[in-house]
């Protein structure tokens, strides 16, 4: 099995999480939040920054507990070999899961905006045809080719968020604090689906060489990719109200091409396709890779690049399976739940175990 020998920093590391974070989450997030907690959606998402706050803490500890080892390769030191493996094996399954779900709904926005008339199956083989291309090149490539596009995206992402608030009415927000029995966990749940790419940070930290930064620099990523998010939450339901973001499919995508500019572009609704399509192939890009190097650990067979390609036709088939959006959308409230538990709950259980044992260099995790 070869063995990849190449590190990042932390400004390249945080390049790869913020493109991660706010891809993933950023297109459907509106929705969401106004379908689990109505006019009130902001709510549940901040409730969810402050839940993957433990995440990327926890990461940061057990990445100083096993110092170059990924979470594929310091569970069994922790839980045994055999549950270990089981353990390792589910969260590869989780991997698999999340980069199928991205690339499918890239495809079908690229399909219902822009290339109506390609068949869903080329648009995706385009896509994951591009990902794998720069998975391939390893967390290096990866992570330069953030950076390179870093701060372009982000001045274009913020340029819509800003410009996303004609036709804002602040009674769509109102009341403020008003959520009924369990309506704010419940919305927090489904919406720390934004942070189902911090799996792969367990991935990416053995990478990383300069540990000491690790938690203000994924946290800082977290914080920013966040504050794009939630004003695109915000903005969503206060222009269309909570019943009217329910009738997009992708309501940043219609609320971005209602925004002028003038003199300068006739709609930001341009600016947010640039960033958020380099985005989301960044996202996707950094799971895949994931993917790749957790099959690798987990069988102790090969190297990423290797199974970048074996694992190409099984994608294509699970992103082409679901037939139509309404399938996904009703498979994504049962995946929301499931990921939550993986993101939020694995992690932390195998930080006590770790603890609680002694398992791992305990000096290091101090």
């Amino acid at each position: 099995m070869l063995k990849e020998t190449t590190g990042i920093g932390p400004g390249l590391l945080f390049n790869i999480m913020f493109s991660s974070l706010y891809g993933y989450g950023v297109i459907s997030s509106p929705y969401v939040a106004a379908k689990y907690m109505g006019s009130n959606g902001y709510l549940g998402f901040i409730l969810a920054i402050m839940l993957a706050t433990p995440v990327v803490l926890c990461a940061v500890r057990l990445g100083k507990r096993f110092p170059g080892k990924s979470i594929i390769e310091y569970l069994p030191l922790v839980c045994g070999k055999i549950i270990g493996k089981g353990i390792a094996s589910f969260f590869l399954l989780f991997l698999l899961i999340i980069t199928v779900w991205a690339t499918r709904q890239i495809a079908d926005l690229s399909n219902g905006f822009f290339l109506n008339r390609t068949p869903l199956w080329a648009i995706a083989i385009i896509l994951l045809s591009t990902t794998a291309y720069i998975s391939h090149k390893g967390i290096e490539g990866i992570t330069r080719l953030a950076a390179f596009i870093f701060p372009v995206a982000v001045v274009f992402i913020f340029l819509s968020a800003v410009f996303s608030f004609q036709g804002f009415k602040l009674d769509y927000v109102r009341p403020v604090f008003y959520t009924q029995d369990y309506q704010l966990p419940l919305g927090a749940l489904q919406m720390f689906y934004i942070f189902f790419p911090l799996a792969a940070l367990f991935m990416f930290y053995p990478y990383l060489t300069k540990t000491q930064k690790g938690f203000k620099t994924i946290l800082a990523a977290v914080l920013l990719a966040s504050t794009a998010i939630l004003i695109f939450v915000v903005s969503g339901i206060g222009t269309y109200g909570a019943a009217g973001v329910l009738r997009y499919s992708w309501p940043v995508m219609a609320l971005t091409m209602k925004a002028n500019i003038p003199y300068l572009m006739q709609t930001i609704g341009l600016f947010f396709v640039v960033s958020y399509f380099s985005q989301i192939c960044l996202a996707i890009a950094g799971l895949y890779f994931a993917l790749a190097l957790a099959t690798t650990q987990l069988l102790g067979i090969l190297n990423y690049k290797r199974f970048v390609l074996l694992w190409f036709p099984i994608i294509m088939f699970l992103i082409l399976a679901p037939p139509s959006v309404v399938d996904i959308r009703f498979l994504s409230d049962y995946l929301r739940t499931a990921g939550f538990l993986v993101v939020f709950g694995l992690p932390l259980l195998i930080w006590l175990l770790a603890a609680l044992l002694k398992r791992g260099d305990t000096f290091g995790a101090k």
